[in-house]
């Protein structure tokens, strides 16, 4: 069984600072889509969000933010941003199970299908290695679609302590981490066709705007 989560806590610098969990898809808040496309591969969901909180729970989901992760160290995180990575960790904190599956709020293109993929991967892993000692554990399955998608991905609660180490050294550069472990297993993506459009700022939301339309959009 999984834990799910939706990164909705980004400091949207493209989007004027606005929160893009919050903005609307063609009449719809972008974190419902995520909603839509995770919660039925999980059997908890939570939304990591640093604003708003109160709009997020009336979705009836567990909402939390970087800080709770460690409110004695929380200096580090006052007043600016520490990235996915700090999500990361307030979530495998958070999580009811061993393995947390992890997409960001802002890829509406993404489906139930490819997101599947993962645990896919994950329950292969778990029967070929069944009573097996050799070799280092599994903690992380991430994609791969034109360059690494590591918010789209399933992460052991055994990353904490590594999350929780770079954070304190300021080193949160999630895919630099990532690229340096063994553990780490990378995914290539299939039939994912534009599941990885990107709304970061407000021409990339238009573009996916229109493709929800059904109008020819040339890329």
């Amino acid at each position: 069984m999984l834990s799910g989560l939706i990164l909705a806590g980004g400091e949207g610098r493209r989007m004027a600072g606005r929160d893009k969990g919050l903005i609307s898809l063609a009449q719809k808040p972008l974190v419902e889509y995520t909603i839509e496309c995770i919660a039925p591969l999980v059997d908890d969901l939570t939304i990591s969000c640093n604003r708003n909180q109160e709009l997020y729970q009336g979705y009836q989901l567990d909402c939390l933010s970087d800080k709770e992760r460690d409110k004695k160290a929380d200096q580090n995180t006052e007043g600016h941003f520490q990235g996915p990575m700090a999500g990361l960790a307030a979530g495998l904190q958070h999580a009811k199970h061993d393995w947390l599956l992890v997409m960001p709020c802002d890829t509406p293109l993404m489906t139930t299908q490819v997101m599947a993929q993962l645990s896919t991967q994950l329950s292969a892993y778990l029967k070929s290695n069944k009573g097996s000692e050799s070799g280092s554990p599994l903690q992380a399955i991430i994609f791969s679609q034109q360059g690494l998608q590591p918010l789209h991905g399933l992460y052991h609660t055994s990353m904490l302590p590594i999350f929780e180490q770079c954070l304190a050294e300021n080193k949160n550069a999630l895919q630099r981490l990532l690229r340096s472990m063994d553990s780490v297993k990378v995914l290539v993506a299939k039939n994912a066709k534009l599941s990885f459009n990107n709304a970061n700022d407000a021409a990339e939301l238009h573009t996916i705007e229109l493709l929800l339309a059904g109008h020819e959009y040339n890329l």
